[in-house]
């Protein structure tokens, strides 16, 4: 298996933040409280860009078991924020800035990945699985987080 495929996942986050980046921040003071700024935005995108291309780094240059796991948990997490997206959306019936490349790139390129790792046998079901909650708890903990903090205003 070709484990190359891993850079679709930072190249897909970097198409999907340039959707995202001139609506994001008042779309999300109005659904989720966080960020409230430009600033906040960008060193979110930072933290999470730097976790997908470490994460996609050590798969491919230091392939093992756990480095595999984290690599594809890449894949789940911007799976994962597709459907943060298409909830919201479908919710408010509003445009979720980042929907756009969340359906039409996230889905195919995380299904993609997933579909060639279990395809080649490389990790196991338990692995596989693992992966997917370990790429939803980077995505959905900071989004509860958020979520709480809205709360307490």
């Amino acid at each position: 298996m070709n484990l190359y495929i891993l850079w679709l996942v930072p190249v897909a986050y970097f198409v999907h933040i340039f959707e995202e980046s001139p609506r994001f921040v008042p779309w999300a003071i109005k659904y989720l409280g966080a960020p409230e700024t430009f600033g906040q935005f960008v060193l979110g995108n930072v933290i999470f860009m730097a976790y997908v291309i470490i994460a996609t780094s050590l798969a491919i240059f230091y392939p093992s078991e756990w480095t595999l796991i984290i690599g594809l948990s890449a894949a789940a997490w911007i799976f994962s924020n597709f459907l943060i997206h298409a909830y919201y959306t479908l919710r408010t019936g509003e445009y979720s800035p980042g929907v756009v490349t969340a359906s039409a790139i996230y889905v195919p390129v995380s299904l993609y990945i997933y579909y060639n790792f279990v395809g080649s046998g490389i990790l196991n079901t338990i692995d596989i699985v693992l992966s997917i909650i370990i790429g939803f708890a980077i995505m959905y903990v900071p989004t509860l987080i958020q979520q709480k903090r809205k709360g307490k205003r």
